[in-house]
């Protein structure tokens, strides 16, 4: 049972009593301050059902989760077009997990998910993480300093001490002004004063955000220089989501290969238009991480070019700086040949992060990507995914289900890591370059967060969805 929540999924009574004292005091000592105020709604909404009268939810950031019911239905992509030879192989699907899974479960830190701060996307998280032996992780959308996300991940992360780590947003609502860089490089040092792990930065920065004339900026624009230097200062880590899978950059039509996928987010796609190529925004990205080599860059999405091994072991080879997770790219890392994907793991075991890019949100999750069938994904299949990343890694079936299905109809074949390379990719890498200095600020701080940084929350332009794969 997690510690702080009771057998049928509430909070324990210390808890409930805890966070209403803090809401009220909240409420009493600060109730002119409208940030506040949202504070000790949320507060409230975790111990009661629901929040009060004058009190709404903190806003999402970026753009939210697609919605897959909303997409009519259509005729399935022809066999030839979406599934590869290596679907010829039989699926595992006979193969019951508990019957090649090792137990115990070994302990695994999720480097990578996103979680809206309120009552029942936490308590439905917790669940999920207890069912499958996550014991920490790390949210990803804490949103900009000062706004009302980023206050309420302030608190859930006083609530959840060790066990929660999270990553700041940059505010883009003034990047048109001069002296932006400053600016965000004095919010992201406000965000580690705060207890922040990082700073996360979606796919918006190269395919949404643009200049006053209307230009792209890309992760090499100068007027970020700022923002790199100071977390290399700050000795802090930037992750980095790059571009997206080199389909989104394709015709989204039946002969590409997610174009179920596509079909059910249309906004995924990045095909046409002044976008840059795939190819384009992965060099881009070597530049950044040449340019700054005392800055710490986690590539997300398997160095974000799943597709191209080859590309993310010469950045692993050339950049020390450079680490990368396996969130919601288990479909492609594992199309590759069995003994290369394992040879790659073996090789670079220190430097890749367990990641799984859940989302849970007030409405839905979403587990890597949206769902086929266009159903709310359940506990049972949040079950399956991370059950599924399990056998990947575990073991050594051949033709096994990936996590994501939307993703392909093909088949992988699982790596089986040995268990004291598992360590380190399941536990050991986030424990080092997140956990443990999350640790050393709650210790360095009595357990508390800190002030919160501006009160002011500003919003950015609208850009490509933040929660696509």
């Amino acid at each position: 049972m997690i510690a702080g929540i009771g057998s049928a999924g509430e909070l324990a009574p210390s808890w409930r009593e805890r966070l209403a004292g803090m809401a009220a005091g909240d409420r009493a000592s600060r109730a002119h301050r409208r940030p506040r105020l949202l504070l000790g709604c949320w507060l409230l909404s975790v111990v009661t059902a629901g929040a009060p009268s004058g009190c709404r939810k903190p806003a999402e950031p970026g753009a939210g989760t697609a919605s897959a019911a909303a997409v009519p239905a259509a005729a399935a992509v022809p066999a030839a077009a979406a599934v590869p030879a290596a679907a010829a192989v039989p699926a595992a699907a006979a193969v019951p997990a508990a019957a090649v899974l090792p137990h115990p479960a070994p302990v695994i830190h999720d480097s990578h998910v996103h979680l809206t701060p309120l009552r029942e996307p936490v308590l439905q998280t917790l669940r999920i993480f207890e069912a499958n032996h996550i014991d920490r992780f790390a949210v990803k959308s804490a949103g900009a300093v000062g706004s009302p996300r980023y206050q309420a991940t302030l608190q859930l992360a006083r609530l959840l001490g060790p066990r929660l780590a999270f990553f700041v947003n940059p505010d883009w609502g003034d990047h048109l002004e001069p002296g932006y860089g400053e600016r965000e490089a004095a919010r992201l040092e406000q965000a580690v004063k705060d207890g922040a792990s990082g700073i996360k930065f979606f796919k918006a920065l190269g395919l949404g955000v643009r200049d006053a004339q209307g230009r792209l900026w890309s992760v090499t624009t100068p007027e970020l220089f700022p923002v790199w230097k100071k977390a290399g200062e700050l000795k802090t880590i930037v992750a980095l989501h790059v571009g997206d899978p080199r389909a989104f950059f394709l015709p989204p039509t039946p002969e590409n290969e997610r174009y179920e996928e596509l079909r059910r987010a249309p906004q995924w796609s990045f095909h046409g238009g002044d976008y840059p190529s795939w190819e384009a925004l992965l060099a881009q990205q070597e530049e950044l991480i040449a340019r700054f080599p005392e800055t710490t860059f986690l590539g997300i999405h398997f160095g974000n070019a799943a597709e191209d091994p080859g590309y993310v072991a010469r950045l692993l080879e050339r950049y020390p700086n450079f680490h990368v997770d396996t969130s919601a790219r288990l479909g492609e890392i594992g199309r590759h040949p069995r003994e290369e994907v394992r040879a790659f793991f073996l090789r670079f075991q220190d430097r890749i992060l367990f990641g799984s890019d859940l989302v849970v949100t007030p409405e839905s999750m979403q587990l890597g990507s949206v769902s086929l069938d266009g159903r709310p994904p359940t506990m049972e299949d949040a079950d399956r995914f991370f059950r599924a990343h399990r056998l990947f890694f575990e073991t050594g079936l051949s033709g096994i289900d990936h996590p994501t299905p939307s993703q392909g109809s093909w088949k992988v074949d699982a790596i089986d890591l040995p268990p004291s390379v598992l360590a380190k990719v399941y536990r050991e890498n986030a424990d080092r370059l997140i956990f443990a200095p999350r640790r050393a600020w709650l210790t360095a701080h009595g357990g508390g967060v800190g002030g919160g940084g501006s009160s002011e929350s500003r919003t950015g332009p609208p850009t490509p969805t933040t929660s696509s794969p």
